[in-house]
């Protein structure tokens, strides 16, 4: 005895209820929906993870990259050359630099002084441009040790 299954038998019994059938097809429907929601979720997450990586990257390079101070190298000055820094006997707050055995060799001088007042870090300098000393033996000059305006001075703490 052979069976022979007819069209209609080869249907698949679960489907052949029209209710199940537009199921089926609601299912079919709500998957590209449910998809995109899946996708543009994993791309949210996605895309907090990289701007936290690039941002704490950002933050790391501005800590490594610290100004280092330039240094400038110049040339030894002759031994002779006597360099004193004394406090003034008339005036408060200001100190005299004085540079003595130049012997009219050099033409110009510059000077930086750097002190500390209150804690932090101060410094005076002769200026943009060097100071003249043309055939002269000494140099000598007065450093207020504080800031002025509109000739008004207040005295650094030392």
């Amino acid at each position: 005895m052979k069976m022979e299954l007819q069209e209609d038998q080869l249907q698949d019994p679960v489907l052949e209820n029209p209710l199940e059938k537009e199921n089926v097809g609601e299912v079919k429907k709500k998957n590209p929906l449910l998809f995109i929601i899946l996708g543009l979720l994993v791309l949210l997450i996605l895309g907090f993870f990289l701007v936290r990586v690039f941002s704490s990257k950002g933050k790391e390079n501005a800590v490594v990259k610290e100004e280092q101070p330039i240094e400038e190298v110049l040339a030894p000055v002759d031994p002779s050359i006597q360099v004193d820094l004394t406090k003034s006997k008339t005036k408060d707050n200001t100190v005299v630099i004085t540079v003595k055995g130049l012997g009219g060799k050099y033409t110009s001088i510059g000077y930086e002084l750097q002190y500390e007042s209150g804690g932090v870090g101060k410094g005076v300098t002769s200026g943009s441009k060097p100071l003249d000393v043309t055939g002269q033996d000494t140099f000598e000059r007065e450093i207020y040790l504080g800031t002025c305006s509109k000739n008004v001075c207040k005295p650094d703490l030392l």
